[in-house]
């Protein structure tokens, strides 16, 4: 008898929240199992899986290592019809889940740490929220040891955020060039892979006020910061990734039947 999934993951991470995302959207119940930066990777090695978030362990003992290898799981399992059939609609998505997996997440993550982490009080506090007993340590004397971990794993720098703004404003632009002949979703007529990977990985650098979403609210962030969120979330772009997490995204209220989450 196959039993919940079990998903260990970093709670605020947009690579997780995409796997959240793509579970609840395909009903699959699963519980989860959050860690900090840094003490998820022993728990990921356990499940035989990577160092990296999220891995999911399904039901049946099967281990998925990231977010798309977790929505291709839930689309297939949900008969969702997130990722087209042949032809050149896949060609597209596919082209699009491997720009925004490989580019965009990680330029958005490096963007957010690059300044909360140094926004030491709020980030302590914000980190606190998601610790299990065990790992409370790092949110308190701790702290600087993570903060550490997190910017060399990371490579976090003033050079390298920079960076990564330039390469998040790259990506928007092609998604913008993709949508200026007023299509609604980026392949096709209809909601799929590469619209969910898009409004999930930019998260990091638009703070959706969205019930399911993890990261820090917006009157939360650093003024320096913010200044480069709000234009971002402006943006044609940034307006598409926003209506997907309004539009497509189930509220904290109304959560699909099934589906069991526990942090």
């Amino acid at each position: 008898m196959a039993h919940a999934a079990r998903l260990i993951t970093i709670p605020f991470s947009h690579y997780c929240g995409l796997a959240r995302w793509s579970l609840e959207l395909a009903g699959i119940d699963y519980r989860e199992e959050g860690h900090l930066p840094a003490m998820a990777m022993l728990y990921t090695k356990r499940a035989r899986a990577t160092r990296t978030t999220p891995v999911l362990v399904t039901g049946e003992g099967e281990v998925r290592k990231s977010s798309i290898e977790i929505l291709r799981y839930a689309d297939a399992r949900g008969g969702l019809g997130l990722v087209p059939e042949a032809g050149p609609p896949l060609d597209a998505c596919e082209r699009w889940l491997d720009r925004f997996d490989r580019a965009l997440g990680p330029a958005t993550r490096r963007l957010a740490y690059g300044y909360l982490l140094d926004d030491v009080k709020r980030t302590k506090a914000y980190l606190r929220g998601f610790a299990p007993r065990g790992e409370r340590w790092l949110t308190g004397f701790g702290y600087p040891i993570l903060r550490g971990l997190i910017r060399k794993a990371l490579a976090i720098d003033a050079a390298s955020v920079e960076r990564s703004r330039a390469l998040i404003d790259e990506v928007f632009a092609e998604v913008e060039a993709a949508l200026a002949d007023g299509r609604r979703y980026l392949v096709g007529d209809r909601l799929t892979a590469a619209d969910l990977s898009f409004a999930a990985l930019s998260a990091p650098a638009l703070f959706p006020e969205h019930p399911e979403d993890r990261m820090p609210k917006l009157d939360a962030l650093p003024d320096a910061l913010l200044t480069i969120v709000r234009p971002l979330r402006e943006r044609l772009a940034g307006r598409f990734a926003l209506r997907i997490w309004t539009g497509h995204r189930y509220p904290a209220s109304a959560a699909s039947a099934g589906v069991s989450k526990s942090t």
